[in-house]
């Protein structure tokens, strides 16, 4: 009897930690695409190469400290112009 009382206690830890994760993670999501959308805007604005460096610098600072990426922007910018296309 203790035992499954002491199953049924443990169950429900891991399903409620098991569903903050799934919400932290459906509020990630959505806040990436948001950042995304802010970033087609920015490019989409730009009227030429230098323009669009600047747009994609602009949007990359005001949003670095919550993607934390793990790259400087310019290297991202590099990464992304020197990846062939498939």
């Amino acid at each position: 009897m203790e035992e499954e009382h002491f199953d049924k206690k443990r169950e429900a830890v891991l399903a409620h930690i098991q569903t903050l994760f799934e919400e932290m993670e459906e509020e990630m999501v959505m806040s990436h695409q948001e950042k995304y959308a802010l970033l087609e805007d920015s490019l989409g604005s730009a009227g030429d190469a230098d323009e669009l460096y600047v747009a994609f610098g602009q949007w990359f600072h005001d949003h670095e400290s919550d993607l934390c990426f793990e790259h400087t922007m310019e290297e991202l910018w590099d990464h992304a112009l020197n990846t062939p296309e498939e």
